[in-house]
C-alpha cells in the first residue's frame, strides 16, 4: 500500500538511521580504487552556468570530482544544447545524458503522478521566502521518498537527484493589466493546469509556447504574459525589455524542478558514492533556495527603481487569484491519478509539511509578508538579509539521513 504515510515512515527512518551514522564502520577504501573513470553528460535547458540551477549543479559536480580524485568527471550541455525541455526524460533515460532536468507538468501523460503534484504549488503563500524555503523543503521530501512517484520516475529509467520550487510566478506583460477588463482576452503563456485555470479566472487565454521561444513571442505580441517568476526579469530569459509590465498576481509556484539521473548509472556506483550525491543534491538545493532569493532581490530593484518596469495595481486581480487557487487545491483529490492512494491525505499531509516548514521559518524570524503593494517591495528589499542557514541545518539534520542507505 502506497499511503500518506509514507511522511510517517521517513521521521522513524531519520531517527534509525541518524542514530547508525555515528555507530557505522568506517567506508573501505577500497571502493575509490574499483571505481571506473566516467565523464557524465548534465543537460540543462534552462540556462547557463551563470544561471542559478547552473552554479549549484557545477558546484555539486566539481564536490563529485574532489570525493572521487578525479574519476568521475562532467560535460555540460546547457540551453537545450543537447537535449531540450521535452526530450530530457527520454534522454536521460535513453542515455544520451546522465543527468538532466525536468519539468513534470510540461509531459502529464508520461509522469501523471508528479505532473498532479504540481498542483500542490497552488497552496503558496506569495511570499517569497517560505515558498522558496518552506515550499522547495516540501517538493524536496516528497520527491525523494513518496513511493509512487520515486517508481513513476524508475519507469523511465530515472532516478531523482533532488527538486525545488520556485517563488510564486506572476504576469510578466507586454501589456498593462490593472483590471479584469484588462485581462479580458489577453494571451498568457500557462504550461499546466495549476497555472492555466488561474489564467482563465482572470478571462485569459492560455496558449502553450515553447521556453527558447518565449523572448521573441513577447517581442512580436504573439502573446501578452508570461506566467512565471518576477526573477526572469533579471535571470534566465532576462524580460524587463520585452515585458516590462509587472502584474504581481498570485499564482502557483512551480513543484517541482527535478533533476534526474540515468538509473543505470546511479546504480552502477557504489553505496559510499551514492551517500555523498544523495548529501550534495540536498545541498545543492539548498544553493538554488538561496540562489532564488538573491536573483529575486536582483528583480526587485528593477522593479522597485520603476524606470524599465512599471507595477500594475492587483488590487481587483488578487482576490479572483486566490480564491481559484483555493478552489484547485480543494479539487486536487478528486483529479489524482491511479497511482494515488488516498489522495485526500496526501493533500492535508502535503498541506501539513509546508505549514510545518513555513512556522520554521517564522521562529527563525522570517514573518509571511502580505501581498499589499507597500509589503511586496518591503519584502523584496529584504530578500538579500535573509539567512537560510539554519533553516538548512534543521531541513539537514531531520530529512538527509533518512535518504542514506
Amino acid at each position: 500500500m502506497h499511503s500518506i504515510g509514507f511522511w510517517t515512515r521517513l521521521s522513524a527512518v531519520v531517527v534509525v538511521a541518524a542514530a547508525g551514522l555515528g555507530s557505522a564502520p568506517a567506508a573501505k577504501a577500497d571502493w575509490l580504487d574499483d571505481l571506473q573513470p566516467r565523464t557524465l553528460k548534465l543537460a540543462d535547458f534552462s540556462g547557463n552556468q551563470d544561471a542559478n540551477f547552473g552554479k549549484a549543479m557545477v558546484a555539486w559536480e566539481e564536490a563529485i570530482t574532489e570525493y572521487t580524485k578525479g574519476k568521475i568527471t562532467f560535460e555540460n550541455y546547457w540551453s537545450s544544447s543537447l537535449l531540450g525541455a521535452l526530450d530530457t526524460l527520454g534522454g536521460v533515460g535513453d542515455g544520451v545524458a546522465d543527468i538532466g532536468l525536468i519539468i513534470p507538468s510540461y509531459m502529464p501523460q508520461k509522469l501523471p503522478i508528479a505532473s498532479w503534484m504540481f498542483g500542490m504549488g497552488a497552496a503558496l503563500s506569495g511570499s517569497t521566502v517560505h515558498d522558496v524555503a518552506a515550499g522547495g523543503a516540501t517538493a524536496l521530501e516528497t520527491l525523494l521518498t513518496y513511493a509512487p512517484v520515486t517508481q513513476e520516475y524508475a519507469q523511465h529509467n530515472v532516478v531523482v537527484l533532488q527538486a525545488t520550487a520556485t517563488p510564486a510566478y506572476n504576469l510578466l506583460c507586454n501589456k498593462p493589466i490593472a483590471s479584469l477588463d484588462d485581462a479580458k482576452g489577453k494571451r498568457a503563456r500557462a504550461i499546466g493546469a495549476v497555472w492555466s485555470t488561474t489564467v482563465e479566472a482572470l478571462g485569459m487565454t492560455p496558449v502553450s509556447i515553447a521556453w527558447g521561444e518565449a523572448y521573441e513571442g513577447l517581442q512580436r505580441g504573439v502573446f501578452d504574459c508570461m506566467v512565471i517568476n518576477p526573477n526572469q526579469y533579471a535571470d534566465g530569459l532576462v524580460l524587463k525589455d520585452v515585458a516590462p509590465e509587472y502584474v504581481p498576481v498570485t499564482m502557483a509556484q512551480l513543484q517541482a524542478s527535478t533533476w534526474v539521473m540515468n538509473k543505470e548509472v546511479w546504480d552502477g556506483f557504489p553505496t559510499e558514492l551514492r551517500n555523498f550525491i544523495t548529501d550534495q543534491n540536498v545541498k545543492a538545493a539548498y544553493a538554488i533556495w538561496n540562489g532564488y532569493l538573491q536573483i529575486e532581490a536582483k528583480a526587485g530593484d528593477l522593479i522597485a527603481e520603476g524606470k524599465q518596469i512599471h507595477t500594475n495595481d492587483i488590487s481587483a486581480l488578487e482576490p479572483v487569484a486566490a480564491a481559484q487557487r483555493a478552489e484547485f487545491i480543494k479539487a486536487l483529490p478528486d483529479t489524482a491519478p491511479a497511482g494515488v492512494e488516498n489522495a485526500q491525505d496526501f493533500v492535508a499531509k502535503y498541506q501539513e509539511r509546508i505549514g510545518y516548514w513555513t512556522k520554521v521559518l517564522e521562529d527563525q524570524g522570517y514573518p509571511v509578508a502580505e501581498r499589499t503593494p507597500d509589503a511586496i517591495m518591503k519584502a523584496f528589499a529584504g530578500l538579500r538579509d535573509v539567512d537560510l542557514s539554519g533553516f538548512f541545518e534543521k531541513f539537514n539534520a531531520e530529512v538527509t539521513p533518512g535518504l542514506m542507505k
